[in-house]
């Protein structure tokens, strides 16, 4: 793993020659976007944009305390985020606005977010290394972490009991347990994989320290086919070949009805999901429990697919004021409460992981409280990996290949071939270097 670690230092400096611009407007702009102090004591009116639960009362909150900057709240549905980017390159839009931090290389490299380091640099440690990693780029701060998600695996108890079986604690043993259950069972497989969700192989690239993107020197380094997503392709492959996994899409009729028919005994995805699965199979309470996700050998590191953050955008005229908002509302004492429970978010703070709001007992999971897995995933993500400017691209063509591997007309280390010249050729058509 020593050339992936090498790889994410390289990234954290985001070479000169690829941000420069960026960096260089995103700064004046801040400059210009001034404060409310600067207003002569004038209160300044911020527009926001977002998507999480509750964010209404928050903001009623936040209005009846700091009369100087008062913001205005618009909650986004449908194709909001396509209309934010239209908005920002026609010089309009809002003052801040939720996004997915896939989405913030773009939103940097295009110019379309203000850097914020000099209002909110003092918060870094009340963050996740990796959370907070996914909105610095070259030392530099363009967003405010906004959940995260930390993943576990949901299993089901009576089935592993029923065959003798521990939850296995390393993914070689996870494969070894697969096994045992297809052989006393050749209708039960040990999960579903779905050709069709990318957070689920994208939070064991992360766990194995892999990235899809870094940086040599002054350019892009693609990394869809590295030594960790390898390792991850290699374990799939051999579920799939043994035939140890069902492959139906998941979120379909189709994929529900395995699970409450008892045909797959694990799922292992983000903090978001236990709830989700509660909902859609509440008929076997008490049947699941949730545990770490199983680990690479020699490694405690678990994964993450991915969370959001609240940014500056670069026509704001109070930059400093939108900062200022955006770190209470995503940081502060007061707020975390609210973003948990009825928010729904799995916190990026150090606080928020502290929240009694946390760790409560789920009657669904026999009373276990589950997050206590989570929150110690979020401690074990390591902060490696790297998001970069055409994220949308290689998911597309990851997920393309994927239905091919399932279908049985290539192997999952082909589709990360064809993935990885997919996104090169597209970074290349972006005028942007990549290092081969």
């Amino acid at each position: 793993m020593t050339s992936i670690r090498h790889r994410k230092r390289t990234a954290a400096r985001w070479a000169a020659a690829l941000l420069a611009p960026a960096l260089a407007v995103s700064a004046l702009a801040s400059c210009a976007g001034g404060s409310a102090d600067d207003a002569a004591g004038e209160p300044v009116t911020i527009d926001f944009w977002g998507w999480v639960p509750g964010l209404e009362d928050l903001v009623a909150q936040w209005n009846d305390e700091n009369e100087e900057i008062q913001v205005d709240f618009h909650r986004m549905t449908g194709d909001d985020g396509q209309k934010v980017e239209a908005a920002v390159d026609a010089g309009q839009g809002p003052d801040l606005v939720q996004l997915s931090t896939h989405t913030l290389p773009e939103y940097v490299i295009t110019e379309r977010v203000v850097d914020i380091t000099d209002y909110v640099s003092e918060y870094a440690d009340d963050y996740t290394p990796a959370s907070w990693s996914a909105v610095s780029f070259d030392g530099r701060v363009f967003g405010i972490p906004q959940g995260i998600g930390p993943a576990g695996t949901m299993y089901r108890t009576d089935i592993f009991a029923e065959y003798g079986l521990e939850f296995p604690e390393t993914w070689d043993e996870y494969l070894e347990a697969a096994r045992t259950l297809k052989a006393a069972n050749p209708d039960l497989h040990i999960a579903n994989l779905s050709p069709g969700e990318i957070g689920q192989w994208a939070q064991e690239i992360q766990q194995a320290e892999s990235s899809w993107y870094g940086i040599d020197g002054d350019a892009w380094t693609v990394g869809v086919n590295d030594e960790g997503s390898q390792l991850v392709a290699e374990r799939w492959q051999t579920l799939l070949d043994e035939d140890l996994v069902t492959t139906e899409l998941m979120w379909t009729p189709e994929y529900w009805a395995l699970v409450n028919s008892g045909k797959i005994a694990t799922i292992t995805y983000a903090a978001w999901f236990p709830s989700i699965l509660a909902e859609n199979a509440a008929d076997l309470t008490d049947k699941w429990s949730v545990a770490s996700m199983p680990k690479n050998a020699g490694s405690e590191n678990s994964g993450d697919s991915g969370g959001a953050a609240v940014v500056v955008l670069k026509n704001t005229e109070n930059a400093e004021a939108a900062a200022k908002f955006a770190a209470w509302l995503n940081g502060s004492d007061d707020t975390q409460e609210a973003l948990i429970t009825v928010g729904g978010l799995f916190p990026s703070t150090t606080n928020g992981l502290e929240s009694p709001a946390l760790r409560q007992e789920s009657e669904f999971y026999g009373g276990q409280v589950i997050n206590d897995v989570f929150i110690e995933s979020a401690k074990q993500t390591p902060d490696t990996w790297v998001e970069g400017p055409n994220y949308g691209t290689i998911q597309t063509a990851l997920l393309d290949e994927f239905a091919k591997v399932v279908a049985g007309q290539q192997t999952f280390l082909e589709a990360l071939d064809i993935a990885q010249a997919a996104g090169v050729a597209d970074l290349e058509s972006r005028g942007l270097s990549v290092s081969e």
